[in-house]
């Protein structure tokens, strides 16, 4: 016997994603990579390059 919650999983995305190909809407596409992807990418330019990252540190005039 499983708890009520996981039979429930996904059932208001897939049935939104029904409606909204009934009524012809087409979702957009995400831009952004996911976030393990982006983690990985953010890791690799920081420590392993050793890039620096945010905004540029205050620089004495």
């Amino acid at each position: 016997m499983t708890h009520g919650s996981l039979d429930k999983a996904g059932k208001v995305r897939r049935a939104t994603l029904e409606a909204m190909k009934a009524l012809g809407i087409v979702p957009k596409e995400r831009r952004t990579p996911p976030p393990r992807v982006n983690n990985r990418e953010k890791y690799y330019k920081r420590f392993i390059l050793g890039l620096r990252w945010g905004q540029p540190k205050r620089r004495r005039r």
